[in-house]
């Protein structure tokens, strides 16, 4: 494969920094592989029952960034058809800068986050620091069962 070609798969974004109104905003898509009938948009992603599988947000650790997901994001991305996206924390990598690095400041973050990109429900998976953040999101989002 040319480096063309893969340029034209993939993608990422940068948000300028308080795009969102909330620090810790940055994230990278990552766009799926054409589907079989040749198509550059991406492929749609499967379905359970009828619905649309939720996408996959990957948190990273302490002293990581949002492109150390980037190899198995686009793997799971071309596989599942799913949406894939990595966030970078509040402090970290593309993010702007904050004097509050709490797990409880890095949750709202991405609870201002999500909604704004259409990602709820979403799957969460998390290392180290990043799967601290998704178990107090979850904790903080829980809803009792019906």
């Amino acid at each position: 494969m040319r480096a063309g070609e893969q340029a034209s798969r993939t993608r990422s974004w940068r948000l300028p920094h308080g795009a969102l109104g909330a620090p810790g905003s940055s994230f990278s898509r990552v766009h799926v592989a054409p589907n079989s009938s040749g198509s550059r948009e991406g492929a749609e992603p499967r379905s359970v029952k009828g619905a649309a599988l939720p996408a996959v947000v990957f948190l990273h650790g302490l002293l990581g960034s949002k492109t150390n997901f980037n190899s198995i994001a686009k793997a799971l991305a071309q596989q599942t058809g799913r949406r894939v996206l990595t966030v970078d924390a509040r402090n970290h990598g593309d993010s702007p800068h904050s004097p509050d690095m709490s797990y409880e400041a890095m949750s709202q973050d991405l609870q201002g986050l999500l909604p704004q990109l259409g990602l709820v429900p979403c799957v969460l998976i998390g290392h180290s620091m990043g799967g601290k953040t998704a178990m107090l999101l979850a904790l903080q989002r829980s809803q009792p069962p019906p």
